[in-house]
């Protein structure tokens, strides 16, 4: 089934989202140490930033699919049947489209930045398309999640990311009662 394949990619993005977080604690920790040396790392800040774009970019279909984005679901869940259903595609729908949307320009200027050869204007010149790449391939792999869960509602499923976000409302309860406890 593609929900299993896709999910192993997401979570591979999901992965590398966490790679290029733990690259960006390490720029800043290795920037901080060679300031005590009154040295400095040409282009840190610019590698860190590539870094957190990587990381947000690429940690959006993983997340999005575990039930991790901001939704309408109190506004979904109030409706009833029919209703719900009906507001659920068309949330879907419109998310389709921006993301859809998004990752088309985002593709688009990349091929357009490694056509031309562009780079970075910092210290350590880049090609442009490297960092930009990381944020075609998470808005892509967004696009898809959101499309895949669109497809799934309107053939009468629900989506991948209601029984993460269940999963994650039961985890979240306490166990023993101790919340309740003064």
């Amino acid at each position: 089934m593609p929900t299993r394949a896709l999910d192993a990619i997401y979570r591979a993005a999901g992965v590398l989202a966490g790679i290029f977080l733990v690259a960006i604690c390490v720029i800043v920790c290795a920037q901080i140490v060679a300031r005590q040396f009154q040295a400095i790392i040409p282009s840190a800040d610019q590698f860190a930033g590539f870094c957190l774009a990587a990381t947000s970019f690429l940690g959006l279909a993983y997340s999005f699919r575990s039930g991790s984005h901001i939704r309408v679901t109190l506004f979904v869940r109030a409706l009833g049947g029919t209703a719900q259903r009906l507001a659920l595609i068309a949330a879907l729908g419109i998310a389709a489209a921006i993301t859809g949307v998004l990752a088309w320009h985002t593709v688009a200027m990349v091929w357009q930045n490694f056509s031309r050869g562009e780079v970075t204007s910092g210290l350590v010149p880049v090609p442009l398309w490297l960092p930009q790449a990381a944020m075609a391939i998470g808005l892509a792999l967004f696009a898809l999640a959101v499309v895949e869960d669109l497809v799934r509602v309107l053939l009468g499923h629900p989506p991948e990311f209601e029984a993460a976000e269940a999963a994650n409302e039961i985890s979240a309860e306490p166990v023993d009662g101790s919340a309740d406890a003064p």
